[in-house]
């Protein structure tokens, strides 16, 4: 049994989200949006196929692929409906060890150098997003340059 924290246990004591493929879902909401996009890409699915089957000229196979191509249109929508509806439930937390830049940088194969050049490439809103979550540390390359 995975161990939940408080607050992500309901009111009769059982754990709100359940693990899939390593992450945490409501089942309720996945149900749900599992639903959505099976509705969507049917309906997608059937309709373009009944539009492209009555279309004089188009060879039967040629329109059951439009019709598949739709249909997966369809999954995309509801994919999309999903994720506004249902926001993501995971938390990132990091531990308060320091994170090991150089030792992250020699192991991606990548020299501090480069990283530095790159991070000189970076735009604004992506520095902004860097520093929103606490990686501060990419952003002072420089400094690390000069201390080594």
């Amino acid at each position: 049994m995975k161990n939940y924290q408080n607050q992500d246990m309901d009111k009769e004591g059982k754990p709100k989200y359940a693990e899939l493929w390593g992450d945490r879902v409501v089942l309720k909401e996945l149900l749900i949006a599992s639903v959505i996009g099976i509705i969507l890409t049917m309906a997608f699915y059937f309709n373009a196929s009944r539009y492209f089957l009555s279309q004089e000229g188009i060879e039967p196979g040629l329109a059951k692929g439009y019709s598949l191509m739709i249909g997966i249109g369809g999954c995309l929508l509801g994919g999309i409906i999903s994720s506004k509806l249902f926001k993501p439930k995971r938390e990132v937390v990091e531990s308060g060890e320091e994170l090991d830049v150089l030792g992250a940088i020699e192991a991606a194969g990548s020299t501090l150098e480069d990283e530095i050049k790159a991070m000189g490439n970076t735009n604004k809103q992506s520095i902004e997003e860097m520093k929103a979550l606490g990686l501060d540390a990419l952003l002072e390359l420089d400094k690390m340059k000069e201390e080594n």
